[in-house]
Protein backbone atom coordinates (compact mmCIF):
# COMPACT_ATOMS: atom_id res chain seq x y z
CA UNK A 1 0.00 0.00 0.00
CA UNK A 2 1.89 3.45 -0.99
CA UNK A 3 1.27 6.67 0.37
CA UNK A 4 -1.07 7.95 -1.92
CA UNK A 5 -3.53 5.56 0.31
CA UNK A 6 -2.84 6.70 3.42
CA UNK A 7 -5.46 9.58 3.22
CA UNK A 8 -7.82 7.33 2.08
CA UNK A 9 -7.31 5.01 4.85
CA UNK A 10 -7.64 7.50 7.37
CA UNK A 11 -10.96 8.50 6.10
CA UNK A 12 -11.90 4.76 5.63
CA UNK A 13 -11.43 4.19 9.70
CA UNK A 14 -12.96 7.92 10.42
CA UNK A 15 -9.53 9.45 12.31
CA UNK A 16 -11.82 11.80 13.82
CA UNK A 17 -14.10 9.24 15.78
CA UNK A 18 -10.53 7.00 16.83
CA UNK A 19 -9.37 10.41 18.21
CA UNK A 20 -12.73 10.91 20.09
CA UNK A 21 -12.50 7.50 21.34
CA UNK A 22 -9.13 7.59 22.74
CA UNK A 23 -9.76 10.62 24.43
CA UNK A 24 -13.31 8.74 26.16
CA UNK A 25 -10.78 6.32 27.55
CA UNK A 26 -8.77 9.43 28.37
CA UNK A 27 -11.76 10.77 30.33
CA UNK A 28 -12.01 7.01 31.85
CA UNK A 29 -8.36 7.04 33.38
CA UNK A 30 -9.22 10.41 34.41
CA UNK A 31 -12.06 10.35 36.31
CA UNK A 32 -10.81 6.80 38.26
CA UNK A 33 -7.27 8.11 38.85
CA UNK A 34 -7.54 11.77 38.36
CA UNK A 35 -3.65 11.35 36.77
CA UNK A 36 -2.44 10.80 33.70
CA UNK A 37 1.63 10.54 34.38
CA UNK A 38 2.08 6.80 33.98
CA UNK A 39 2.26 4.59 30.80
CA UNK A 40 -1.25 2.34 31.04
CA UNK A 41 -3.72 5.18 30.26
CA UNK A 42 -2.14 6.16 27.05
CA UNK A 43 -1.59 2.67 25.62
CA UNK A 44 -5.45 1.99 26.38
CA UNK A 45 -6.61 5.03 24.58
CA UNK A 46 -4.30 4.30 21.44
CA UNK A 47 -5.82 0.31 22.13
CA UNK A 48 -9.20 1.95 21.97
CA UNK A 49 -8.44 4.17 19.12
CA UNK A 50 -7.85 1.26 16.72
CA UNK A 51 -10.45 -1.34 17.98
CA UNK A 52 -12.84 1.63 16.65
CA UNK A 53 -11.07 1.95 13.68
CA UNK A 54 -11.42 -1.90 12.98
CA UNK A 55 -15.38 -1.13 13.79
CA UNK A 56 -15.19 1.69 11.18
CA UNK A 57 -13.42 0.10 8.29
CA UNK A 58 -15.44 -3.26 9.05
CA UNK A 59 -18.76 -0.98 9.06
CA UNK A 60 -17.84 0.44 5.65
CA UNK A 61 -17.31 -2.92 4.23
CA UNK A 62 -20.46 -4.15 5.22
CA UNK A 63 -22.60 -1.15 4.73
CA UNK A 64 -21.26 -0.87 0.64
CA UNK A 65 -24.61 -1.51 -0.64
CA UNK A 66 -26.29 1.10 1.64
CA UNK A 67 -23.10 3.85 1.70
CA UNK A 68 -23.97 4.10 -2.62
CA UNK A 69 -27.26 5.50 -1.94
CA UNK A 70 -26.66 7.30 1.92
CA UNK A 71 -22.91 8.21 1.67
CA UNK A 72 -21.57 8.70 -1.84
CA UNK A 73 -18.60 10.37 -0.64
CA UNK A 74 -17.26 7.00 0.99
CA UNK A 75 -13.97 5.63 0.20
CA UNK A 76 -15.46 2.22 -0.79
CA UNK A 77 -18.27 3.94 -2.67
CA UNK A 78 -15.48 6.32 -4.41
CA UNK A 79 -13.35 3.52 -5.62
CA UNK A 80 -10.61 5.28 -3.16
CA UNK A 81 -9.68 2.03 -1.64
CA UNK A 82 -10.53 -1.91 -2.59
CA UNK A 83 -12.46 -4.09 -0.34
CA UNK A 84 -9.59 -6.17 0.17
CA UNK A 85 -7.04 -3.43 1.06
CA UNK A 86 -10.21 -2.33 3.54
CA UNK A 87 -10.22 -5.65 5.09
CA UNK A 88 -6.12 -5.93 5.26
CA UNK A 89 -6.85 -2.38 7.20
CA UNK A 90 -9.31 -3.49 9.91
CA UNK A 91 -7.36 -6.92 10.52
CA UNK A 92 -4.04 -5.02 11.07
CA UNK A 93 -6.00 -2.62 13.29
CA UNK A 94 -7.59 -5.34 15.61
CA UNK A 95 -5.06 -7.27 15.83
CA UNK A 96 -2.64 -3.81 17.39
CA UNK A 97 -5.50 -2.88 19.22
CA UNK A 98 -6.12 -6.57 20.83
CA UNK A 99 -1.77 -6.40 21.68
CA UNK A 100 -1.97 -2.70 23.52
CA UNK A 101 -4.67 -4.34 25.85
CA UNK A 102 -2.58 -7.46 26.26
CA UNK A 103 0.41 -5.51 27.26
CA UNK A 104 -1.54 -3.41 29.80
CA UNK A 105 -4.12 -5.21 31.75
CA UNK A 106 -5.58 -8.95 31.01
CA UNK A 107 -9.17 -7.31 31.91
CA UNK A 108 -8.40 -4.70 29.10
CA UNK A 109 -7.63 -7.68 26.60
CA UNK A 110 -11.20 -8.77 27.85
CA UNK A 111 -12.67 -6.06 27.29
CA UNK A 112 -11.21 -5.12 24.04
CA UNK A 113 -12.58 -8.90 22.42
CA UNK A 114 -15.55 -7.89 23.80
CA UNK A 115 -16.53 -4.90 22.19
CA UNK A 116 -14.62 -5.78 19.18
CA UNK A 117 -17.26 -8.82 19.01
CA UNK A 118 -20.26 -6.85 19.44
CA UNK A 119 -19.09 -4.51 16.88
CA UNK A 120 -18.54 -7.21 14.16
CA UNK A 121 -22.08 -9.07 15.40
CA UNK A 122 -23.42 -5.09 14.89
CA UNK A 123 -22.37 -4.73 11.49
CA UNK A 124 -23.82 -8.67 10.36
CA UNK A 125 -26.62 -8.45 12.78
CA UNK A 126 -27.47 -6.09 14.70
CA UNK A 127 -27.88 -3.05 12.86
CA UNK A 128 -31.02 -3.72 11.10
CA UNK A 129 -32.80 -4.60 14.79
CA UNK A 130 -34.77 -1.80 16.34
CA UNK A 131 -32.98 0.47 18.63
CA UNK A 132 -31.02 -3.18 19.66
CA UNK A 133 -27.85 -1.93 16.99
CA UNK A 134 -28.31 1.91 18.59
CA UNK A 135 -27.98 0.59 21.99
CA UNK A 136 -25.21 -1.42 21.67
CA UNK A 137 -23.15 1.12 19.27
CA UNK A 138 -24.07 3.00 22.94
CA UNK A 139 -22.82 0.16 24.59
CA UNK A 140 -19.16 0.15 23.19
CA UNK A 141 -19.20 3.79 23.78
CA UNK A 142 -19.82 3.58 27.13
CA UNK A 143 -17.41 0.77 27.60
CA UNK A 144 -14.83 3.03 26.29
CA UNK A 145 -15.06 5.15 29.47
CA UNK A 146 -14.55 1.85 31.44
CA UNK A 147 -11.83 1.18 29.03
CA UNK A 148 -9.60 4.37 30.55
CA UNK A 149 -10.99 3.33 34.03
CA UNK A 150 -9.10 0.32 34.50
CA UNK A 151 -5.82 2.34 35.11
CA UNK A 152 -7.26 3.82 37.93
CA UNK A 153 -7.22 1.82 41.62
CA UNK A 154 -10.88 1.75 41.42
CA UNK A 155 -14.06 2.82 39.90
CA UNK A 156 -16.21 5.41 41.42
CA UNK A 157 -19.59 6.89 40.80
CA UNK A 158 -18.13 9.53 38.13
CA UNK A 159 -16.89 6.69 36.24
CA UNK A 160 -20.40 4.74 36.08
CA UNK A 161 -22.33 8.61 35.56
CA UNK A 162 -19.54 8.99 32.29
CA UNK A 163 -20.46 5.74 31.25
CA UNK A 164 -24.55 6.11 31.40
CA UNK A 165 -23.94 9.28 29.55
CA UNK A 166 -21.43 8.46 26.44
CA UNK A 167 -24.25 5.53 25.90
CA UNK A 168 -26.99 8.28 26.33
CA UNK A 169 -25.41 10.45 23.20
CA UNK A 170 -24.40 7.71 21.35
CA UNK A 171 -27.74 6.52 21.15
CA UNK A 172 -28.80 9.46 20.25
CA UNK A 173 -26.71 10.21 17.35
CA UNK A 174 -27.33 6.56 16.26
CA UNK A 175 -31.36 7.63 16.03
CA UNK A 176 -30.68 10.55 14.32
CA UNK A 177 -27.61 8.82 11.60
CA UNK A 178 -30.64 6.03 11.54
CA UNK A 179 -33.59 8.37 10.22
CA UNK A 180 -30.74 10.24 8.30
CA UNK A 181 -29.91 6.77 6.48
CA UNK A 182 -33.41 5.45 5.91
CA UNK A 183 -33.17 5.41 2.31
CA UNK A 184 -30.28 3.11 2.11
CA UNK A 185 -31.05 1.36 4.77
CA UNK A 186 -34.65 0.23 3.14
CA UNK A 187 -32.37 -0.78 0.31
CA UNK A 188 -30.83 -3.39 2.02
CA UNK A 189 -33.89 -4.26 3.55
CA UNK A 190 -33.34 -3.23 7.33
CA UNK A 191 -35.69 -2.59 9.73
CA UNK A 192 -34.39 -0.06 11.99
CA UNK A 193 -36.71 2.29 14.14
CA UNK A 194 -37.41 5.01 12.33
CA UNK A 195 -37.91 2.76 8.96
CA UNK A 196 -40.86 1.01 11.47
CA UNK A 197 -42.01 4.40 13.19
CA UNK A 198 -41.12 7.30 11.60
CA UNK A 199 -38.99 10.21 11.89
CA UNK A 200 -40.86 12.51 14.60
CA UNK A 201 -41.17 9.12 17.07
CA UNK A 202 -37.88 8.53 16.74
CA UNK A 203 -36.54 12.01 17.95
CA UNK A 204 -39.42 11.86 20.48
CA UNK A 205 -37.20 8.43 21.81
CA UNK A 206 -34.24 10.71 20.94
CA UNK A 207 -35.72 13.60 23.40
CA UNK A 208 -35.25 10.79 26.82
CA UNK A 209 -31.66 10.33 26.72
CA UNK A 210 -31.09 14.10 25.53
CA UNK A 211 -32.84 14.78 28.98
CA UNK A 212 -31.33 12.69 31.31
CA UNK A 213 -27.42 14.19 29.89
CA UNK A 214 -28.50 17.51 30.21
CA UNK A 215 -29.81 16.59 33.92
CA UNK A 216 -26.85 15.37 34.75
CA UNK A 217 -24.81 18.51 33.42
CA UNK A 218 -27.04 20.99 35.08
CA UNK A 219 -26.50 18.86 38.30
CA UNK A 220 -22.80 19.06 37.85
CA UNK A 221 -22.55 22.99 37.77
CA UNK A 222 -24.88 23.63 40.21
CA UNK A 223 -23.65 21.48 42.94
CA UNK A 224 -19.93 21.24 42.55
CA UNK A 225 -17.18 23.40 41.96
CA UNK A 226 -14.57 23.36 39.09
CA UNK A 227 -10.56 22.99 40.01
CA UNK A 228 -10.81 26.49 37.56
CA UNK A 229 -13.49 28.89 35.46
CA UNK A 230 -12.85 26.73 31.65
CA UNK A 231 -15.16 23.86 33.30
CA UNK A 232 -17.97 25.94 34.07
CA UNK A 233 -17.58 27.62 30.65
CA UNK A 234 -17.59 24.47 28.89
CA UNK A 235 -20.40 23.00 30.79
CA UNK A 236 -23.14 25.82 30.12
CA UNK A 237 -21.74 25.53 26.15
CA UNK A 238 -22.47 21.75 26.57
CA UNK A 239 -25.89 22.35 27.97
CA UNK A 240 -26.80 25.13 25.54
CA UNK A 241 -25.84 22.96 22.43
CA UNK A 242 -27.78 19.80 24.07
CA UNK A 243 -30.92 21.92 24.45
CA UNK A 244 -30.14 23.30 20.80
CA UNK A 245 -30.26 20.11 19.20
CA UNK A 246 -33.24 18.79 21.22
CA UNK A 247 -35.83 21.32 20.05
CA UNK A 248 -34.25 21.59 17.01
CA UNK A 249 -34.64 17.81 16.59
CA UNK A 250 -38.75 18.08 16.71
CA UNK A 251 -38.80 20.45 13.48
CA UNK A 252 -36.12 18.43 11.73
CA UNK A 253 -36.77 17.43 8.27
CA UNK A 254 -34.68 15.52 5.56
CA UNK A 255 -31.51 13.46 5.52
CA UNK A 256 -29.75 16.43 5.02
CA UNK A 257 -31.22 18.23 8.13
CA UNK A 258 -30.90 14.77 9.68
CA UNK A 259 -27.07 15.11 9.26
CA UNK A 260 -26.35 18.21 10.46
CA UNK A 261 -28.37 17.58 13.96
CA UNK A 262 -25.67 14.08 14.14
CA UNK A 263 -23.20 16.41 13.83
CA UNK A 264 -24.28 18.37 16.32
CA UNK A 265 -24.27 15.22 18.87
CA UNK A 266 -20.94 14.27 17.56
CA UNK A 267 -19.52 18.13 18.90
CA UNK A 268 -21.53 17.72 22.24
CA UNK A 269 -19.57 14.23 22.94
CA UNK A 270 -16.50 15.84 22.00
CA UNK A 271 -17.05 19.11 24.02
CA UNK A 272 -18.24 16.62 27.10
CA UNK A 273 -15.23 14.90 26.98
CA UNK A 274 -13.19 18.06 26.99
CA UNK A 275 -15.88 18.99 29.87
CA UNK A 276 -14.85 15.85 31.72
CA UNK A 277 -11.23 16.26 31.35
CA UNK A 278 -11.39 20.40 32.63
CA UNK A 279 -13.94 19.06 35.75
CA UNK A 280 -11.84 16.72 37.70
CA UNK A 281 -14.39 16.84 40.72
CA UNK A 282 -15.10 13.65 42.92
CA UNK A 283 -18.65 13.04 43.19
Amino acid sequence: MGLSKIGPVFRLVRLGNCLVAGATSLAGSWAASQQLSRDKPWLLAVSAMLIAAFGNAYNDICDLPADRVNRPDRVLVRGDLDVTTALRVAGWCLALGLMLASYAYVDALIIAVTVATVLFVYDRDLKSMPLVGNAAVGATCATTVAYGALSGPSWNRQVVVLMVCAFSLTLVRELYKDIQDQEGDRAMGARTFPILYGEFRSALVALLPLAFTIYFVLYRIFSSTPNWGGAYVAGVALTAGLVWTAVRSLSTHGPRKWGIRSAEVKIWIILGVVWVLLWRIPI
